[in-house]
């Protein structure tokens, strides 16, 4: 069975990989051609067209930036939903508003019977590359049933939470959590570093105690010396946290230190820094 993939970014081409490597045929499209190039080296048929990809695959795997891309992807005159069939189901990795989601799923049903899971993921490119992904998954079960093998092969944990729009809501509460909790790390290891203390020690004093996380393991010694390599944008974080702000809000449910977290963020944006990885968010506690 040939499966379709497109959106090779940093997150997807982890993800295509870990397919190839797992014996997947696949059909990419990129709208930087060159990007297909290593999975074209394994290969995989490189497509001229998002339309193609569908037209010879009955599962395509998307991975976007945000509900415009998503949208263009799937509904331009070369986009999916030109080829999908009753037969087709799209799984998209994309982190879209939930209500977006529901909307273009419901539009490409209407259009062509196709099904669609929302299946955004947690953990980083460096999960996806070893396999170990959180991916929660919103659509019909039987969609599910049929996508879940493909998906063990880049993730360890995989949970259907509903009805489409589900997995969406799941990466906002994710995302709330994440985002909060690195707001907090933050600020609590400037309160280190400025209070004398050896502050790269923290993790390992704390460990074991109701302030330990892995993300407080992670982040700290990356906030403490930049990484060589980066774990994903602050601006793909921003865009996260904009979506809960506007979904929350629809629903008049307050997110009051999501919303002060989020201007954490737009700071860095702001300072022309939105490509930085999350951990950056400790330099915005820097003195002057």
């Amino acid at each position: 069975m040939e499966v379709g993939f497109v959106g090779l970014g940093v997150m997807g081409m982890a993800i295509a990989r870990r397919l190839q490597a797992g014996g997947v045929s696949l059909r990419v499209w990129n709208r930087t051609t060159g990007k297909c190039s290593p999975l074209q080296d394994g290969g995989a048929l490189v497509c001229t067209t998002p339309a193609e990809v569908a037209a010879g695959a009955h599962l395509v795997f998307m991975c976007l930036l945000d509900d415009a891309a998503t949208e263009r992807v799937v509904f331009s005159q070369n986009g999916i939903a030109a080829t999908a069939s009753e037969s087709t189901i799209v799984v998209d990795h994309s982190s879209i508003g939930p209500d977006a989601t529901r909307e273009l799923a419901a539009r490409l049903a209407a259009r062509s019977g196709a099904a669609w899971l929302d299946a955004p993921v947690s953990g980083g490119t460096p999960a996806a590359e070893r396999g170990g992904l959180t991916v929660m998954v919103g659509g019909e079960p039987v969609a599910f049933e049929r996508a879940l093998p493909l998906m063990k092969h880049y993730a360890r944990n995989v949970n259907l939470m509903g009805p489409t729009g589900s997995g969406q809501v799941t990466k906002l509460c994710n995302q709330i959590l994440v985002a909060n909790a690195l707001a907090s790390i933050s600020e609590a290891l400037r309160l280190a570093v400025d209070g004398g203390i050896e502050a790269a020690r923290l993790p390992q004093a704390l460990q074991g105690g109701w302030a330990d996380s892995t993300l407080l393991q992670l982040f700290v010694p990356r906030m403490l010396e930049p990484p060589a390599q980066s774990l994903g944008a602050s601006s793909t974080m921003l865009k996260d946290l904009d979506n809960v702000q506007a979904f929350a809000a629809a629903r008049d449910v307050p997110v009051p230190l999501t919303a002060i977290t989020a201007q954490l963020f737009r700071i860095l944006e702001y300072q022309g820094r939105g490509q930085v990885e999350p951990s950056e968010l400790f330099r915005v506690f820097d003195r002057a």
